[in-house]
């Protein structure tokens, strides 16, 4: 019994800050996302509507479809970890109240589903198309890719000589 009591005490120890690291990592996504989704929304309300199917270059998508593809592809990053096939919504058109709506819709479902994220849930490895991936490499993907097509948006802003607004971290 002494035997079994030290190794549960062991195990729990080991563990610990395993469970503690997931823990400060899905505080840290939070607290990204929700400055994400705050300054996604301020980059697409700068575009004014009738820019909102401006494109660089012909085969680079519109400002528009930009915002629903960071928007869309919040629901991609998360949806192994519910082990359904990603199947985002879309907008009820790229008019830029639409696409606006989209994006807080989309951010807040995110923040509810990370929220919800156990310390087992992030650390386990999913099949993704990329291979596999650990639930925090899932994690700092979706910020990633969320903070490369902001930024496409704001060369979009740039190039109609829209100053982008402040930076946010």
């Amino acid at each position: 019994m002494f035997k079994f009591c030290c190794l549960a005490v062991l195990a729990g120890a080991i563990a610990a800050p395993a469970f503690s690291q997931t823990d400060d990592l899905k505080s840290e996504v939070l607290k990204h996302l929700k400055t994400s989704r705050d300054f996604t929304v301020k980059v697409a309300e700068a575009m004014p509507e009738n820019d909102y199917d401006f494109k660089l270059t012909p085969p680079q998508m519109s400002f528009a479809q930009q915002m629903v593809h960071l928007a869309s592809g919040l629901d991609y990053f998360l949806a192994a970890f519910s082990g359904e096939k990603p199947n985002p919504p879309k907008p009820a058109s790229l008019h830029k109240s639409d696409v606006i709506a989209f994006i807080k819709s989309q951010y807040d479902k995110a923040i509810n589903t990370v929220s919800n994220l156990t310390p087992e849930q992030i650390s386990k490895t999913y099949k993704s198309p990329e291979g596999t991936e650990t639930g925090a490499d899932l994690l700092l993907g979706l910020l990633d890719h969320s903070t490369h097509h902001r930024a496409s948006g704001e060369m979009y802003l740039r190039a109609k000589g829209i100053p982008p607004p402040e930076y946010e971290f």
